[in-house]
């Protein structure tokens, strides 16, 4: 009796801790998109750079472009930054992470069911 109610016990853990391990790893595979990131910044940079010393004796000089890239490239870079703190947070914090996503679920999900309950039908004229 007591071996079965511990297999049990056990069995009613384990989608716990499945959870508990799939929430890094997929945090994880961001870094990828990380990488990728890093080299759009850097290539966005680097263009926009050239561009505008290429174009400084031209007439138009049309420079404004070469800003235009480098500012996406700090855009880029502020991206960056904000999703390796994400990922950070969750890697190293998965119970905490865990929760604020299902407070987040759970608030969406009241937002949503809140518009649809709200949501007033329009009356057709009939001519």
């Amino acid at each position: 009796m007591k071996r079965t109610l511990a297999a049990s016990s056990i069995l009613l853990l384990l989608p716990t801790v499945a959870f508990a391990d799939i929430l890094p790893r997929v945090a994880g595979f961001f870094n990828i998109f990380v990488g990728l990131m890093l080299v759009a910044a850097f290539l966005c940079m680097g263009t926009g750079m050239l561009l505008w010393v290429v174009r400084l004796s031209t007439y138009p000089t049309y420079r404004d472009e070469g800003i235009l890239l480098m500012m996406w490239g700090v855009a880029i870079l502020f991206v960056l930054l904000v999703l390796l703190a994400i990922v950070q947070f969750i890697q190293f914090h998965a119970a905490a992470a865990s929760f604020v996503f299902g407070i987040i679920i759970l608030i969406a999900v009241a937002w949503f069911v809140i518009a649809v309950l709200m949501a007033k039908e329009e009356k057709k004229e009939e001519y």
